[in-house]
């Protein structure tokens, strides 16, 4: 758990709401697999390769060597968020490594929003 502190006060500021930091990890193989679902509450995205070998990111699962974004091994990374990148962040991201199983790992920031108790229905 992160602690709430400047930079998330800013954050929530700016994106106009309370926001926590995720993260997910996976094994990428030689076959396309969904690394994210869609969300369009994240804000900034961070994709990092921990593995060996070069992984492959797409937003649907036509991901391959020739089809995605690169994302070389042993630390390579890609970031991305709503100011630069539109909606990009927000959307649903397909990974793949065609040459060896890699360790891949996304970092993610998302706004959430407090719901009040819903009535319930008689």
């Amino acid at each position: 758990m992160i602690q709430a502190g400047a930079a998330q006060s800013f954050v929530e500021g700016e994106f106009g709401g309370p926001v926590s930091v995720e993260q997910v990890s996976l094994t990428s193989t030689s076959s396309a697999a969904r690394f994210l679902q869609n969300d369009p509450e994240r804000l900034s995205l961070t994709f990092i390769n921990l593995g060996s070998y070069t992984g492959y990111l797409l937003f649907d699962n036509t991901v391959s060597a020739t089809k995605g974004i690169a994302i070389n091994g042993s630390g390579g990374f890609v970031n991305m968020d709503v100011r630069a990148d539109q909606m990009l962040p927000t959307r649903e991201w397909w990974v793949v490594s065609p040459d060896g199983n890699t360790a891949m790992l996304a970092v993610y920031t998302r706004r959430y929003t407090y719901t009040e108790p819903q009535p319930v229905a008689v």
